[in-house]
């Protein structure tokens, strides 16, 4: 039936915290509810801090926090039951609605003026598409009906609302719910179980062009096309695999530029949320944290307002001419302190920094603590002064062999830190316009050994790096299994603000040098391998974003690298050195495998490669004992003697740096 312009609205609006947090977007969410409602029971499971239980009651009429069992359908069911049938019978209609989107972007009178006018018994907000995720059919509510309306906002309406069918369907729910069950018992109810019992439902965005997920999928064609108030929260953190299974993974950049550049909504709403309840790896993928950058064009377009500085890390004197220079592309009023680890080299480069007519300071820092001392002990108080800071250091990765590795290791460093004037003013710009940015760095190196090796990035660090983490008491999700958002190198443009927790150190005294291992340290696995990896960590528990950044210079160079290198090439690379080999004279693919090139297999010419290419075995196992190292650094320990025995019957001598 359609509504009289008096109709009475109840809404049920259900919670789901981890920390028990009542974030603000809940709130402003709930206000334009209540515009449009006349009764709001809020409902949520698990814990409710204090604070947040006041935030709700100035809103709500009522707040139920129940044991968190049952998933969404299981606290509406036992909300109903709190609230009981026979109050909400006497609504005209009652909305079934979540903290699992934010918004509303538009007013909600559209939504439910549009709602009034139609002649249904229930409805929602998107259409989706069925997954039989059991793989078990006629189950509880079951019906054959393909698609489904998202379970994020549903309306009952009178006479279905409060009669026997719809008390019963909510009395069969069990109280306890698994996700899958919640989805199959509930969500997949609407519409066909009520349209299999003569009631119609309809939808807000009716996309019948496209069930699969739109809400997720293509969000913005749902706010462009038809106004649709919310959006999901999960567009930020959902498995990317999935991700790319649906889309080329443009959703949820579309989403927020959209959002950014045709709405008001305030997105802080959004980035105090995610940042605080979600792992970085997804944050990161979903929002496409990356950011490119002219490197020869000036394009800042901000005003400047941010005081920046810049803490350099001197110690190779062969590259402290290049180190003058690049710091000569930062503006002429930034402070700039450089940290090197003697007298005499100090001396050299108050003379470089002198006749390079700029001012700074030169101090010199105990070698304890490498680059991450002269950063946390160094610079503790120089950072105080400014609100953005690029930290780095000369690096030569002297362990790695060829050198041509380590030194284009910097050079990826370089080219996307501070290249050019105009690319620093390009990042100063970036962090203008962006205010929940607090940190930037380059990605990870993924030339020669390291694209296999790094993996995930933790290499053997993730026990270290949480241990640091605890200690601080940052609290943020983090996965061994999955990407390790870090500035690997150490080289990173940041906010002070989204530091101060690190600077303080853990007991609130700052840092010192006594905190560092003396030196020689290890290769890995130390408080600085921790530290390392734990920098865009603090900045997110400071309700700070990260971002990996680039020049779009060297970006043709990362893209050229990254397709070479993407699953599913080993076959294609495979050829490839076998044609260098054809071509320096080691035979054709017909004379070495002794049948037609049709018929020989990629499997046979990687293992044929991998045992006879011009550097041999030796290179091979080098690879693989870098990968077995940082994935697996307890195993590998235990495995010493096998792996000498192993070296000396190869007649293999580990350079300096390579994994024994």
């Amino acid at each position: 039936m359609k509504l009289e312009s008096d109709a009475k609205r109840a809404c049920i609006y259900f919670i789901y915290d981890r920390d028990g947090i009542i974030d603000e977007y809940v709130i402003q969410q709930m206000k334009a509810l209540r515009e449009q409602v006349n009764f709001l029971h809020c409902v949520i499971n698990g814990k409710l801090t204090a604070d947040g239980r006041r935030a709700l009651e100035k809103v709500a009429d009522e707040v139920y926090v129940r044991e968190n069992l049952g998933m969404d359908a299981g606290a509406y069911k036992a909300a109903i039951s709190y609230v009981g049938w026979e109050k909400l019978s006497t609504f005209d209609e009652v909305v079934l609605t979540n903290n699992t989107c934010f918004g509303p972007v538009y007013p909600l009178s559209e939504l439910f003026g549009w709602a009034a006018r139609q002649d249904v018994d229930f409805w929602g907000l998107t259409w989706d598409t069925k997954v039989n995720l059991s793989g078990k059919l006629n189950h509880l509510h079951w019906n054959d009906k393909n698609i489904f309306i998202n379970s994020v906002f549903i309306t009952l309406r009178r006479p279905l609302l409060g009669s026997p069918l719809v008390q019963d369907f909510f009395d069969e729910i069990p109280q306890d719910l698994s996700y899958i069950q919640s989805a199959q018992y509930y969500e997949y109810a609407f519409p066909g179980y009520f349209e299999d019992r003569g009631y119609r439902g309809a939808v807000y965005c009716d996309t019948t062009d496209d069930y699969n997920y739109p809400l997720l999928h293509d969000p913005v064609r749902l706010l462009r096309e038809y106004r649709m108030p919310f959006f999901k929260k999960r567009s930020f953190f959902h498995h990317y695999t999935d991700t790319l299974y649906n889309t080329a993974g443009e959703a949820t950049a579309r989403l927020l530029r959209f959002l950014q550049v045709e709405t008001d909504y305030n997105l802080s709403l959004v980035w105090k949320s995610i940042l605080r309840t979600n792992n970085l790896s997804d944050i990161v993928r979903c929002a496409q944290l990356n950011r490119v950058l002219p490197r020869d064009l000036d394009i800042a377009s901000a005003p400047k307002k941010l005081r920046v500085g810049v803490i350099y890390h001197s110690y190779y004197e062969d590259l402290f001419d290049a180190n003058i220079a690049y710091i000569l592309n930062f503006p002429a009023d930034a402070g700039i302190l450089i940290t090197t680890n003697n007298e005499v080299k100090r001396t050299i480069l108050v003379e470089k920094l002198k006749a390079a007519g700029r001012e700074g300071t030169v101090i010199v820092i105990e070698n304890r603590g490498r680059d991450v001392s002269s950063l946390l002990v160094g610079g503790a108080e120089f950072v105080k002064h400014y609100d953005l800071v690029c930290f780095a250091h000369d690096k030569k990765s002297e362990h790695t062999r060829p050198k041509s590795v380590g030194r284009s290791w910097a050079f990826k460093v370089d080219e996307n830190m501070f290249p050019t004037a105009a690319y620093v003013s390009n990042v100063i710009d970036l962090f203008e316009k962006e205010p929940f940015l607090g940190i930037a760095f380059p990605s990870y190196p993924n030339h020669c050994g390291f694209g296999q090796g790094l993996g995930t990035g933790w290499s053997g660090n993730y026990l270290n790096t949480e241990t640091l983490l605890r200690n601080f008491n940052v609290k943020v999700k983090t996965d061994e299994r999955t990407l390790c958002v870090a500035p690997l190198g150490t080289c990173f443009w940041f906010r002070p603000a989204a530091m101060e927790k690190l600077f303080a150190g853990a007991d609130d005294r700052g840092w010192s040098y006594r905190d560092f291992p003396r030196e020689p340290i290890g290769k890995d696995h130390t408080i600085l391998h921790a530290v390392e990896r734990a920098y865009a960590y603090f900045a997110q528990d400071a309700g700070y974003y990260p971002v990996f950044l680039y020049n779009d210079w060297y970006t043709a160079i990362e893209l050229t690298n990254l397709e070479l290198l993407k699953y599913g090439s080993a076959e294609m690379r495979a050829w490839m050195d076998m044609m260098a080999m054809e071509s320096i004279g080691a035979g054709t693919v017909e004379e070495i495998f002794q049948k037609p090139a049709a018929e020989v297999t990629a499997a046979e010419i990687i293992q044929y490669n991998d045992f006879n290419r011009n550097y041999g075995i030796k290179q091979s196992l080098k690879f693989l004992a870098i990968s077995m190292r940082v994935r697996f650094p307890r195993f590998w320990a235990i495995m010493l003697p096998l792996r000498l025995l192993g070296q000396k019957l190869l007649g293999i001598k580990p350079k300096q740096g390579e994994a024994t």
